[in-house]
């Protein structure tokens, strides 16, 4: 359900704010820097607060010489530790909108950044954002969650107005680390009058869709983008698309005034904010395609399940209710952002829909769909689950993904073992059709049997074949 459905409001594309699922996290992650940049002062102003933080955590760091034991050195660890910003649903979450936010591990990389800085006789930053480059366990997701933390009073605010505007019913919840207590130098719980979702009770915040990206303007990935061939010559490197994070953590730390230069640069040339409205990656309109797509589907009565082999069969049966619609009620049209150039959304975002489908399916019949299931060996993609705790694992690929033998020779098994489970399905997704994914096409059957006798489990396949289809008048 949208935020906007709890509330029986018509959402419409000149709403300023962000819509968020409540069920799931949408992989959006506010970008600072379009706060930075923004045309709204009081906006600018609270990239500036945010800004002061960590130059007042610069300065306590200094004064305490880099000495860990020292009381200064403990507070500016309290300061850098940032909670799951659950109440806004954006963010890397798979069943439910719960993340594990940026914990004490996280904010002791940060602290021994910043710690490297001063020692080079760098004792602030330009924007925040830099530790995101210095530091390889910030990802997106972390910049997100520290600028919704720290913008959480004002955007509390935002939420507020929103709501009286438009009639939204609002009740006093706490929400977690949404004051700073200047007297004790650390963010504290409060309570506010906010929106509720009532199958959590929990409070729902909203952002301006107008800071939301895929990926924060000031990146590693961006920044190794930026390096042109004679500055790679320069440097001696070898930057490519698979440049780990780690060596581009390493050439930042060795090369800062470069850094600051891309800064500049960056400020200059501008970001521009991911297009929610028209949502060409589907990573918002997912759900609701998946509810348009089952509207005139027949559900069939539940089965009677009893055993492993019993699940194994109920879910190649849900299989086949999605094949259906993506191949033959022409829902293969919303697993590409671009046609005409064969451009699919990310495998992630099939993934979703095949939840938003399946989910009532496999609900009425009594099993549980579970999306990025931790093993302890990594997580599996979905799990089936029925009574007694009988459970079939699902792995989801597309046809091109580099890792697509992998996903079936090793992933799968080792996912097995992890959840100690004898039957799993690996699901292709054709996305393509040269000759090299023709033949891997035809390969699976062989290669899932040969990975079933090696490692003593079951692995069968399965297939959903996406590519355009012609019009029935034309075929």
């Amino acid at each position: 359900m949208y935020f906007s459905e709890l509330f029986e409001i018509e959402y419409k594309a000149e709403y300023d704010w962000f819509n968020p699922i409540l069920e799931n996290d949408t992989l959006l992650f506010v970008d600072p820097f379009l706060i930075f940049s923004d045309r709204d002062e009081s906006w600018r102003q609270g990239y500036n607060e945010i800004m002061n933080y960590f130059q007042s955590a610069f300065d306590l760091l200094a004064r305490s010489k880099l000495n860990p034991k020292h009381q200064f050195y403990k507070r500016t660890l309290t300061l850098m530790e940032f909670p799951e910003p659950r109440e806004f649903r954006l963010g890397f979450a798979s069943k439910s909108s719960a993340g594990s936010g940026s914990g004490p591990g996280l904010a002791s990389k940060v602290v021994e950044a910043m710690s490297q800085a001063v020692r080079r006789g760098i004792e602030d930053i330009e924007h925040f954002e830099e530790l995101g480059i210095l530091v390889s366990g910030i990802n997106r997701d972390r910049i997100s969650d520290i600028t919704c933390n720290l913008l959480k009073p004002r955007l509390i605010k935002y939420t507020q107005r929103v709501c009286h505007s438009l009639d939204i019913p609002m009740e006093i919840r706490e929400v977690k680390h949404s004051r700073f207590d200047e007297v004790r130098s650390r963010w504290v719980d409060d309570d506010y009058l906010v929106p509720v979702d009532p199958e959590t009770d929990q409070p729902v915040l909203l952002v301006p869709k107008r800071f939301l990206r895929e990926l924060p303007t000031l990146s590693s990935n961006n920044w190794g983008e930026f390096l042109d061939s004679s500055l790679r010559d320069d440097l001696n490197l070898n930057i490519s698309e698979n440049m780990k994070k780690e060596d581009i953590v390493a050439l930042a730390r060795q090369n800062p005034e470069v850094l600051r230069q891309w800064i500049r640069y960056t400020e200059d040339r501008g970001s521009s904010p991911y297009d929610v409205d028209s949502d060409p990656m589907l990573y918002v309109q997912w759900q609701r395609l998946a509810r348009e797509a089952m509207t005139d589907e027949p559900t069939p009565e539940p089965p009677t399940i009893n055993t492993p082999e019993d699940l194994l069969k109920f879910a190649h049966s849900a299989i086949d209710h999605f094949r259906h619609w993506a191949e033959e009620k022409s829902g293969w049209r919303v697993f590409w952002r671009d046609i005409t150039e064969l451009k699919p959304v990310p495998e992630t975002n099939m993934q979703l829909l095949f939840l938003g489908v399946l989910d009532h399916y496999c609900e009425r019949a009594g099993v549980i769909l579970d999306r990025e299931i931790e093993t302890g060996r990594g997580p599996v993609d979905f799990t089936f689950t029925s009574a007694g705790n009988i459970r079939v694992l699902l792995e989801m690929k597309k046809l091109t993904h580099g890792e697509f033998w992998n996903g079936l020779r090793t992933q799968t098994p080792t996912y097995m073992r992890s959840q100690r489970t004898e039957h799993a399905i690996f699901l292709a997704v054709r996305d393509s059709l040269t000759r090299p994914m023709n033949e891997r096409w035809q390969k699976l059957e062989p290669e899932a049997e040969a990975a079933s006798e090696q490692n003593g489990c079951t692995i069968e396949v399965a297939r959903i074949d996406i590519m355009p289809k012609k019009s029935a008048s034309n075929s």
